[in-house]
């Protein structure tokens, strides 16, 4: 048990507390407390509370950054930040305390895969399966913009698939009220390299036009395994992001649809205002490039992908999500032919027998070929 996890379990579990409330909600309510991350900001731990017989995540702000008056303030923000909302692809605030030289963020505990180390296992997603992921991505940040609050971080690393299928957008350490911009001043860089809109990377005015550039590099990695602006030879990564143009998706992956080339390419527009006017517009694609039926369910979907791969054991049955469809549209193709043929006969023969003959010639319609069915991911 390393230093950090003996600390933690000191304030959590220990019976010396000071007679602040807040920390007296913590005596005795968690156990079995394990390390699972570290980050720039907070060390990362899990800890299971029995009385609701559930895990949560304790986000403790490191040691040396609890005397960084502005890191504290970060850190309080993304709590009150998290706290006035409540959305399904947003990861959920349970409490946050204060206490001495310790403070802490409660959180709802995310069981799946960070979007990150699926990339990295399978390369590139299929089409239709990263349109569902940025789709409800792109929900949870309409949804934050709503609330005039900026997420400034959408990078793979912060995006969860849980194992019900459903998509988290984490981490809002940076996340910026526009109500409120004290704490970026003109000329400041937050972020992290690679995953930064041109006007981060110039320390100009943040709107949430920042939140869909950086949808926009998430959708890109999804479909292509790679980033669109990583470090070059001749150019560090923040000139590529201000001023060079990205190789295209399409022609990074021949599959891509150019449906989907095309959002990508509103979304990485240099200019702010070249994008997407608002986040619902980029919805509003998404749902007609998946149609009503996939927009719907897309939880299935992505679990059906992620069970498939060997990704994620389902905590939940999936269905499978097809098209309304004729019996005919299931039957293999000669099948299908010959029992047409045998309905034009049946038919001709039956009008052979009831019906006068005549010297006029009889013409059927005839059988128009029925489309394959579509793989499920596609």
């Amino acid at each position: 048990m390393d230093k950090q996890d003996q600390n933690l379990i000191t304030i959590i579990g220990s019976q010396s507390f000071s007679s602040d409330d807040h920390v007296a909600k913590l005596r005795g309510v968690l156990d079995e407390v394990k390390k699972i991350a570290s980050g720039g900001m907070a060390h990362i731990f899990r800890a299971r509370q029995p009385s609701l017989e559930r895990y949560i995540v304790v986000k403790k702000l490191k040691e040396e950054l609890f005397s960084n008056p502005e890191t504290l303030e970060r850190f309080r923000r993304e709590a009150k930040a998290l706290a006035s909302v409540l959305h399904q692809n947003i990861a959920h605030v349970y409490d946050f305390v204060e206490s001495g030289q310790d403070s802490f963020l409660l959180m709802e505990y995310i069981d799946g895969l960070d979007l990150s180390t699926i990339v990295q296992k399978v390369g590139n997603l299929p089409p239709d399966i990263a349109a569902a992921i940025l789709l409800n991505v792109a929900r949870g940040v309409s949804y934050i913009h709503a609330y005039h609050l900026i997420h400034r971080d959408i990078k793979p690393s912060n995006i969860r698939l849980t194992t019900r299928g459903e998509v988290k957008l984490m981490d809002f350490g940076i996340v910026m009220d526009i109500e409120n911009t004290s704490l970026t001043r003109p000329g400041m860089m937050v972020g992290s390299p690679s995953y930064l809109s041109p006007e981060q990377v110039l320390g100009d005015p943040i709107t949430p036009a920042a939140d869909i550039f950086l949808m926009g590099i998430t959708f890109y990695e999804m479909l292509t395994g790679t980033r669109p602006f990583k470090e070059a030879e001749k150019e560090t990564v923040f000139q590529r992001i201000r001023e060079t143009k990205y190789i295209p998706a399409r022609k990074m992956n021949s599959a891509i649809p150019k449906k989907l080339d095309q959002i990508i390419e509103k979304c990485l527009r240099k200019n702010p205002t070249d994008r997407y006017t608002d986040v619902r517009s980029l919805i509003s694609d998404l749902e007609n490039y998946l149609g009503p039926q996939k927009s719907q369910h897309t939880s299935d979907i992505i679990l059906k992908y992620l069970d498939h791969e060997a990704l994620l054991n389902p905590s939940i049955q999936y269905s499978d999500l097809t098209e309304e469809k004729g019996m005919l549209k299931k039957l293999p193709w000669r099948v299908v032919g010959i029992s047409v043929l045998a309905l034009l006969l049946g038919i001709g023969i039956g009008y052979l027998i009831r019906t006068p003959k005549t010297t006029e010639t009889v013409i059927y319609p005839s059988a128009k070929p029925i489309p394959s069915k579509k793989s499920a991911f596609h």
